[in-house]
């Protein structure tokens, strides 16, 4: 069709629409057949090939016509209009706090010996209010601590007062009064920061006997649990029993948040050749020449003197320290030795025991040929919990932190049977 006939057509067309007060809309689909189509046609124009529907459109003079006559309301009513537009203030007058006393914790996030790193919680107050309060800020919400060394946070959320202490290096307990104003009313709040903690993080327990665990810095309801209560159960007032050899985990859930402590349930014999060895890596010193000598050590003669002295195993040497090599045969001879050795799937299962020896060799292929290293295993020790109830644990040893490598598949001898 002539570019200039379709553009008279079209013209014709919006000109009896307007006639018989109806109108027009324009509309781009790709429908083969729309639904109700008032016109139908297509331009073949050869630089354009999309199709151009025409719909009837019965509301669009319905929709002007309303919108016509709210502008009218609005002109004849502007009082009402400029009311509806303005924010009614917020009433808080009978809006109360459930508690003004409150208590925040500190909770161990990675702790070794005398090293400890603690992450904050949030404290939780509800509002008492009989309309929602939710995410308030600004001008309409402010909290200041009497206490400068502890900064806190705090914001109104689905009708609660969150509060949680601010911190550059570490987190610092004691006692605080925040003063806090929601929509300008004033609430003032006593807040009391303490640290928790666990009494043991690592425990060598006999077969048999008890431990009771305690937390520290805490007065809620504690729930314990054990990991495997087959080789030690844990009661609700955190009595450990060891029912079996082997090792376990023992949580202690406070609020959300918990605790842990990594318990070896062993012997007597063995237990106190842990604690010797490591007594002895912990305290004497390390001379390869003075080996020989109380109050010196290096890793075989370590491992030597602690089994001599609790469990009268002398490695096949009577007057002097074995070398770990000897060490190792003697394990070998007296089938002492773990099939698989040591592996760090092994660790993560908790199935090497304390007392068990790890042998260190130059070459995986002949472990014997070039054993030139020792190390007992002593237990296993808790850092952390995390918040599924998941505890982080490591391998201790007598004379090594925790972070000690190996290479799995490692010679692996246990000198005693349980």
């Amino acid at each position: 069709m002539n570019r200039k006939i379709f553009k008279v057509f079209l013209s014709l067309l919006l000109s009896i629409s307007l006639i018989i007060g109806n109108s027009v809309s324009f509309a781009d689909t790709t429908d083969e057949n729309p639904a109700d189509p008032y016109f139908n046609f297509t331009d073949y124009d050869d630089t354009d090939e999309d199709d151009y529907y025409f719909y009837y459109d019965d509301n669009e003079n319905n929709n002007e016509n309303q919108e016509n006559q709210d502008n009218q309301d609005n002109q004849d009513n502007p009082e009402e209009q400029e009311e509806s537009e303005e924010e009614k203030p917020i009433d808080m007058t009978n809006v109360t706090l459930a508690s003004y006393n409150v208590t925040s914790y500190l909770y161990p996030q990675y702790y070794y010996r005398a090293k400890t790193s603690y992450s904050t919680d949030t404290v939780e107050i509800p509002i008492n209010a009989d309309f929602d309060l939710d995410y308030v800020y600004g001008e309409n919400f402010s909290c200041k601590s009497s206490n400068s060394k502890i900064k806190v946070n705090a914001y109104v959320s689905d009708n609660k007062l969150h509060i949680y202490q601010t911190y550059k290096k570490k987190p610092n307990t004691g006692k605080t009064t925040l003063t806090i104003k929601i929509y300008g009313k004033e609430f003032t709040v006593k807040m009391t920061t303490k640290k928790l903690g666990i009494s043991d993080q690592s425990y060598l327990l006999v077969k048999g006997k008890s431990k009771k665990l305690k937390v520290t810095g805490y007065n809620g309801k504690i729930v314990w649990k054990s990991s495997n209560p087959k080789i030690a159960t844990v009661s609700k007032k955190g009595v450990v029993k060891g029912k079996k050899i082997g090792n376990v985990i023992i949580t202690a859930k406070v609020g959300d948040s918990y605790l842990g402590c990594a318990v070896s349930v062993t012997t007597k014999k063995i237990r106190n050749v842990a604690k010797r060895a490591t007594y002895m890596g912990t305290h004497w010193t390390y001379s390869q020449e003075k080996r020989n000598l109380s109050g010196y050590y290096d890793c075989s003669a370590l491992v030597w003197k602690a089994y001599n002295e609790k469990a009268g195993i002398n490695f096949g040497y009577t007057g002097w320290p074995a070398t770990a090599d000897y060490e190792a045969f003697w394990c070998r001879d007296h089938k002492r030795m773990v099939k698989g050795g040591i592996t760090y799937k092994k660790i993560e299962k908790m199935t090497i025991n304390p007392g068990d020896l790890l042998f260190k060799s130059s070459s995986m292929k002949k472990k014997y040929a070039d054993i030139y290293h020792v190390e007992m295993f002593t237990g296993y020790f808790c850092h952390y919990v995390y918040s599924d109830g998941q505890a982080c644990f490591s391998p201790t040893w007598a004379a090594r932190d925790t972070n000690y490598m190996f290479e799995d598949g490692s010679l692996l001898g246990r000198p005693m049977k349980y």
